[in-house]
Parts: C-alpha cells; sequence; structure tokens
C-alpha cells in the first residue's frame, strides 16, 4: 500500500470528524471531538511528509486538552501561539508552505476564547482556506475535499446558531 494511499485513510477518518465540528453548537463538544481529529490528522499529516501539519495538529491537540480543563488566559493563548511558533522552526525545510498550517493555528488559537459561535465558525472557516492549500500541496486529496466540506459546514453551523433561541452559542 503506497504512502499516499496510508496517509489519505488516516486523513479520511479525521476529515469525517472535521466536518462533523462544523455541525456541533457546544463548545465543549466541540473541543473534545477536534483532539481525535487532530490526533488522526496529524498521523495522516506525518505520513504524507506534512512536518508543520503535524506539529500544528499535535500544539492544537494539546491546547484544546488544556483548554477544556482550564479557563482560557491571555498568557495561556500566547504560551500556546508561542509553542506553535518555536515547534514551527523545525518545519521550515517545507519552505514557505509551512507557514499555512502555522498561521491557521495561531489564528484559531487566539480567537478559540471567543464567546460567539459565530465569530468561531468564521475563525474556522478562514483557517480551512489556509489547510486546504496546504493539503493540495502534500497530496492530501481527501482533506482537500473535507477542507471545502468543513467550510460548507461551518456556514450551516452559522445558520444554525443565528436561528437558534441562544444566539451566543
Amino acid at each position: 500500500m503506497s504512502i499516499v494511499l496510508i496517509g489519505n485513510i488516516l486523513s479520511f477518518a479525521g476529515c469525517i470528524l472535521m466536518v462533523l465540528v462544523g455541525l456541533i453548537k457546544d463548545k465543549g463538544r466541540i473541543l473534545s471531538t477536534q483532539c481525535v481529529q487532530f490526533a488522526l490528522q496529524a498521523a495522516a499529516n506525518l505520513t504524507l511528509g506534512g512536518i508543520s501539519g503535524f506539529i500544528s495538529n499535535i500544539v492544537s491537540l494539546v491546547r484544546n486538552l488544556v483548554y477544556s480543563r482550564c479557563k482560557i488566559t491571555l498568557w495561556l493563548k500566547i504560551g500556546f501561539i508561542a509553542l506553535q511558533l518555536l515547534l514551527a522552526f523545525g518545519s521550515l525545510g517545507e519552505g514557505i508552505v509551512a507557514l499555512l498550517p502555522i498561521t491557521a493555528t495561531v489564528l484559531f488559537t487566539w480567537f478559540l476564547d471567543t464567546e460567539s459561535g459565530v465569530k468561531l465558525k468564521i475563525v474556522i472557516i478562514s483557517a480551512q482556506i489556509l489547510w486546504l492549500i496546504y493539503d493540495l500541496l502534500h497530496l492530501n486529496y481527501v482533506a482537500v475535499a473535507f477542507d471545502a466540506f468543513t467550510m460548507v459546514s461551518n456556514v450551516i453551523g452559522i445558520f444554525l446558531i443565528l436561528n437558534s433561541s441562544d444566539k451566543k452559542q
């Protein structure tokens, strides 16, 4: 079995969860579902040679575990962003492409403590655009398709939130 096929199979499992996250309204459930997604996506990125994607997914997994148990503070956000940037220097062999998942992860980390589910979903959509380009360049074809699906599911999620009785979700 080829490396590209193995990476895309791992990616498929993570991608199913990625799309489902777009339909979840509860922030706590979003974070826990993403932890499993990040583990699968990290394995896929590592298999396909996407070192900065691997690093971004592992940092995101740890971040979500910490955030689900601790109050998000400015210093905690800065710490995870600094960790992301520090570890990213090891992936600069990918060139400027390495900045795509790093930027996506930093953006998401910065806005993760927002009280607005709509704003969080807009950030997810923005980050997915960067991931779509990165995945395409690393032959992660399954992820490219699901990056687009995730953007659509988050748009649907925005409409669900706006039409619900609890607009803060």
